[in-house]
């Protein structure tokens, strides 16, 4: 289904492997370049900076083709002409995209992105213009068709990071149409994020879907991330006052337990990214500690903005500094040193397969009988040359 080669992306995981060991200095430069050459990569994969001059040049040229389309399209008296020029310059950026990476084979180029966005982009566009009757279910339904489809083909972080958001908002919608939709919608919509957040876990870790490995981290960050924002105070509050009940009174039903959940879940993220060192669930958790803040101030300011800003600032630098300090010496599998987290080619059994294929051993002539040497002595028939 990915449209890059399984092995080329496995070899690629390798070489990346090796590099990261060569900085460390647990391999020599010559171990270095014989993984390589016994890992052959025939991908094209710029640095950052020829990534994002590539992603704006093929954005630059997506603009003026499809603008060629539709200056073709200006004689139809109707939207028909307009929508079919969008979809053939949609369908044409995926023809690119297939040729460009069967021929040069680009991997995160930016090329890559801005044909499939672009693509996405433009065939939603065909569909809804002029289409005012489409409902907002239609529109997420689209969305996550096409998004599903661009992450399966191509591994697309951001691809699937607007399927699941376009799916969330389907269920909203959909929700929003039957009785008391709107109490059971926080508790639904954390209901689905910890489920996309526990089956994104399990799924990583599993070797057939090594290579969305990304897309599936990206998941649960989103999931934790939209599992907290359905229980926010603020968020249930101002998305009932301005879209459900623009005439509620101040307060929500059951108060008290939103306020519960703003509190306690970010730091309970943290606890358990602690207790299970991971990464992605601390560091989401410490991200959403400034939402609690936020979300307190909002309805309950104790001192002036300046002054709270201040006082938080040298409260954060001050514990960064203690904590800098106090993980100096790794303690309890923590550390300050930059994390040297196993990657997926780690799950692939790395260092064994980089031994086994880049070293292989030699073969040894098998020995059919015993070799005692000459004889040029008298006696017993060894010699000085044995």
């Amino acid at each position: 289904m990915i449209a890059w080669s399984s092995v080329t992306l496995d070899n690629l995981d390798i070489q990346n492997e090796a590099d990261k060991a060569h900085r460390q200095g647990c391999i020599s430069p010559e171990t270095q370049e014989a993984i390589r050459k016994a890992h052959p990569v025939d991908l094209y994969t710029p640095n950052l900076v020829i990534r994002i001059g590539l992603f704006l040049l093929t954005c630059i040229v997506i603009a003026f083709t499809s603008g060629f389309f539709l200056l073709l399209a200006l004689g139809s008296d109707t939207a028909t002409g307009f929508r079919v020029a969008v979809i053939l310059a949609s369908l044409l950026c995926i023809g690119v995209l297939e040729f460009a990476i069967s021929q040069k084979k680009p991997y995160r180029s930016g090329i890559n992105e801005a044909l499939l966005w672009s693509a996405v982009g433009l065939f939603c566009c065909g569909i809804f213009i002029e289409n005012y009757d489409l409902s907002e279910n239609a529109w997420a339904l689209t969305v996550l068709i096409l998004t599903a489809l661009g992450t399966l083909r191509y591994a697309d972080m951001v691809s699937s990071a607007v399927a699941y958001l376009a799916f969330l908002l389907l269920v909203f919608w959909q929700v929003m149409k039957i009785p008391y939709g709107t109490a059971v919608m926080p508790f639904l919509l954390m209901g689905i994020s910890l489920a996309v957040y526990l089956a994104s876990s399990r799924l990583v870790k599993r070797r057939a879907l090594r290579h969305y490995s990304d897309c599936l981290t990206v998941l649960r960050v989103l999931s934790l991330i939209t599992l907290y924002m359905a229980g926010n105070y603020f968020v249930v509050r101002e998305t009932n006052s301005m879209l459900l009940m623009p005439e509620a009174p101040t307060d929500i039903p059951a108060g008290w337990l939103f306020w519960a959940l703003t509190v306690i879940i970010p730091p309970l993220y943290i606890y358990l990214g602690v207790r299970k060192k991971d990464a992605v669930l601390l560091r989401t958790g410490v991200i959403l500690v400034a939402m609690i803040v936020f979300t307190i101030r909002h309805y309950h300011s104790v001192m002036p903005l300046e002054t709270a800003m201040a006082i938080g600032g040298l409260v954060l630098t001050g514990g960064a500094w203690a904590l800098i300090r106090y993980l100096h010496t790794p303690k309890n599998g923590f550390t300050y040193a930059p994390s040297d987290e196993a990657g997926m080619a780690d799950q692939l059994k790395v260092e064994s397969l980089i031994i086994a294929q880049t070293f292989p051993p030699t073969a040894r002539p098998a020995d059919t009988h015993p070799n005692f040497g000459g004889g040029s002595g008298g006696g017993g028939g060894a010699s000085g040359d044995f």
